[in-house]
């Protein structure tokens, strides 16, 4: 009885107009409507780039290139100067990347005649004629004007065009105009951190085959403005190959520049790279109490108390305590003993068995015993050394540089 109650009021609803049926009506887009429809509209910034990106988009594919000189005052009138040059930014790339190369010229003529005071589209006439040059192979002449014209580009424009420049050179594998973009950049642009970020990395990389150039290069980028990020990028890409070779004074030029840096950084995990390797280069230096204090200051909250402690040991046996390396050299090896893991040197990128790792140590132990006089216990570290190093020549097939000085190490233990 109730539910028949119920329908009937239902019913009773539906024929007094007191529940309204409703109904769907799609949406209509934006890009969809004319240009006058959507102008007719109240429409923000980024709906009105929507609008006249699609306008050009669809006159310049239906070929009516005229169209979009048409409309294109109207979009300078209609958006804000940022907005205008975003757009017509778009209609530059598109252009040259359908190699519609007559109207580029077209648009470009158009740009320069009918907004010279527009100084945000009259420097897009100067990228789009860098690039013209550049995408009809010649890139000596894109180089030239862009060296030329420099001075009228915006810092995100110059940035814009140093890195496709740099991307064609690459391409030609054309080192010679690689540095001469880089070289221009650090030199003559100051004060343009997204510029000199464009070049920071291939420019300090350029100088790997000559690696001495290296830190001059690192420390003009900084003087010329880059940004501190951007040249620890550069520090330590080129500064692992640094590391392969033996010139303690370079190491010593990389150290100031990284001290540069840690003190321009504020990021931790960026400061433990540029960290890692001053460390590696201060070690080899010997100078451990710098190795010390990037330790103290730089890794927070890593465990380190083994590398300390290793660090340590090295100290004591440059200052002449024998018995406190030998302890701290033990002690490292107790640690080393608990490894569960491979370990892989940084320089070789080779695998390292434990076994290898604790023979050098041993005999290393053996040396400083050997110096101070202790024959006995130099030659049980000496014995004990040969058979951590025989262990590990079955597992050092696939590290050749390990493996070499293995070999000459038990060599040289049995010449002892």
């Amino acid at each position: 009885m109730k539910r028949c109650l119920f329908l009937c009021l239902i019913s009773v609803m539906f024929l007094s107009g007191c529940i309204a049926t409703q109904v769907t009506v799609p949406e209509v887009k934006i890009t969809d409507l004319s240009l006058d429809e959507a102008l007719a509209k109240d429409l923000s910034n980024a709906e009105l780039c929507k609008v006249f990106s699609n306008q050009f988009t669809v006159r310049v594919a239906d070929g009516r290139f005229h169209a979009v000189l048409d409309i294109l005052p109207v979009c300078v009138r209609k958006m804000s100067v940022d907005d205008s040059c975003k757009v017509t930014a778009t209609l530059f790339h598109d252009l040259l990347k359908q190699k519609k190369f007559d109207d580029l010229e077209r648009l470009t003529d158009y740009v320069q005649n009918m907004f010279p005071n527009r100084a945000g589209l009259q420097e897009l006439c100067v990228v789009s004629e860098i690039d013209y040059l550049a995408e009809t192979a010649r890139l000596d002449k894109a180089v030239t004007m862009l060296l030329a014209q420099a001075r009228e580009l915006s810092d995100r424009n110059m940035q814009d065009v140093v890195r496709r420049l740099l991307s064609k050179a690459k391409g030609k594998r054309d080192l010679v105009l690689t540095e001469r973009i880089c070289e221009f950049v650090a030199s003559k642009t100051h004060g343009r951190p997204m510029t000199l970020d464009a070049v920071a990395v291939q420019w300090v990389m350029l100088a790997s085959e000559e690696t001495d150039q290296a830190p001059s290069r690192l420390s003009r980028l900084l003087a010329a403005g880059a940004k501190p990020l951007s040249v620890a990028r550069a520090y330590t890409r080129v500064g692992s190959r640094i590391l392969i070779g033996s010139d303690k004074e370079l190491f010593s030029q990389m150290m100031q520049v990284g001290q540069s840096l840690l003190s321009m950084i504020s990021d931790k995990d960026k400061r433990l790279d540029v960290a890692r390797l001053m460390f590696d280069y201060s070690c080899i230096q010997e100078d451990y109490e710098a190795s010390l204090d990037l330790l103290r200051t730089c890794y927070e909250g890593k465990k380190i108390d083994h590398i300390l402690n290793k660090v340590q040991a090295h100290k004591a046996l440059k200052e002449g305590r024998s018995d406190e390396a030998v302890k701290r050299f033990r002690d490292f090896m107790d640690l080393v003993r608990t490894w569960k893991t491979k370990q892989y040197d940084q320089l070789t990128g080779e695998s390292v068995p434990v076994s290898a790792v604790l023979g050098l140590n041993a005999r290393r132990i053996g040396d400083i015993l050997l110096l101070d006089g202790k024959k006995k216990e130099a030659a049980k570290a000496y014995a004990e050394a040969k058979e951590y190093y025989a262990k590990a020549l079955g597992s050092l097939e696939k590290a050749p540089r390990w493996k070499a000085d293995v070999e000459k190490a038990i060599k040289d233990l049995e010449a002892k």
